[in-house]
């Protein structure tokens, strides 16, 4: 009669190919949460990096949604908008210091 090689396996075999098997799933899976990881963390750097104008340099009005949340999030704040002594071009404050 002929084995089967599974059924012939001792089963130290057998507990060393299943752990085996779990460590390159568990190291599968670390590789791909890594890689998650790291595309996430590169959004915000991705999206620093094609933006053509800062929000607080612009000279528009801000909207309704702006105003209520502020250019800094500080919540329901109404002063928020251009500083008149905050000079654009040059990028420092001309007013009293």
């Amino acid at each position: 009669p002929v084995k089967h090689p599974r059924t012939s396996m001792s089963s130290g075999g057998r507990k060393a190919a299943a752990a085996a098997a779990a460590a390159k799933r568990n190291r599968t899976t670390g590789l791909v949460v890594g890689g998650c990881v790291i595309v996430v963390g590169m959004v915000p750097l991705l999206i620093r990096q094609f933006q053509t104008e800062r929000m607080i340099d612009s000279e528009q009005p801000l909207t309704g949604s702006q105003v209520q949340r502020g250019p800094f999030l500080n919540t329901g704040s109404k002063d928020v908008g251009r500083d008149p002594e905050w000079d654009l071009k040059q990028g420092r404050y001309t007013g009293k210091q």
